[in-house]
C-alpha cells in the first residue's frame, strides 16, 4: 500500500518541480525586461546629459531647420526673453572658429516682442544706412535686401561686438545680428 501513495506523491512532487520552473521562468523574463527597460532609460538619460553637456560647451544652432530645440534656446539666450507663442519660424546660425564671433538669428514675432526684445537689450534706432556686419553665407531666411530698406536697432561697443535687430512690421519677420570685432 505504500507503493502508491509514493507514486501519486512521487506525481504531485514532478508537476509542482514543472510549475514552479514555469514560474520561475516568467519570472527571469519579466526581470529581465525590467532590466532592460531600466539601462535603456538609463542610457537615454547619459545621452541627454551627454548633448546638455556638449551644447554648453559647443552651442548647437540648426541652420536649415526652423523651431528646433536648439533654435529656441539659442533665442532666449541671445534675445534675453523667452519663446512667446506669437514667435515662430526661428532659425539660427552660429560661426564661432577664429579670434571672433558672429550670431545670426531669424524669426516673426509681434510688435510686442520686438519691443520687449528692444527694452531688454537696451538697444536703440539706427539709420537705414547703419546694416551691420556683411558676410559670405548666404541663407534663404536671412534677407539682406529687405534689410536694407528698414534701420535697425543697435547696441555695441565699438572694435569689441555689436548687436542690430531688424524688424518688417509687414510680414512680422524679424533679423537679428550679433558679432565681435
Amino acid at each position: 500500500m505504500p507503493r502508491p501513495v509514493s507514486k501519486y506523491l512521487l506525481f504531485f512532487v514532478f508537476v509542482l518541480t514543472l510549475y514552479s520552473c514555469d514560474r520561475l521562468n516568467r519570472e527571469k523574463q519579466r526581470a529581465v525586461h525590467k532590466a532592460k527597460e531600466i539601462a535603456s532609460k538609463e542610457a537615454d538619460k547619459a545621452k541627454e546629459m551627454a548633448s546638455r553637456q556638449a551644447d554648453k560647451v559647443f552651442p548647437s544652432y540648426d541652420a536649415y531647420q526652423p523651431d528646433t530645440d536648439h533654435n529656441k534656446k539659442r533665442f532666449k539666450e541671445h534675445l534675453q526673453t523667452d519663446v512667446s507663442p506669437d514667435v515662430k519660424n526661428i532659425y539660427a546660425y552660429g560661426d564661432f572658429i577664429g579670434i571672433d564671433y558672429k550670431v545670426l538669428l531669424s524669426f516673426t514675432c509681434d510688435t510686442a516682442t520686438l519691443g520687449r526684445i528692444v527694452r531688454i537689450k537696451k538697444m536703440k534706432l539706427t539709420t537705414k544706412d547703419d546694416q551691420g556686419l556683411s558676410f559670405g553665407e548666404t541663407f534663404p531666411w536671412w534677407n539682406t535686401d529687405k534689410m536694407e530698406k528698414l534701420a535697425a536697432y543697435r547696441k555695441g561697443k565699438e572694435a569689441e561686438y555689436w548687436e542690430y535687430l531688424w524688424y518688417d512690421p509687414q510680414s512680422r519677420q524679424a533679423w537679428y545680428e550679433e558679432f565681435s570685432m
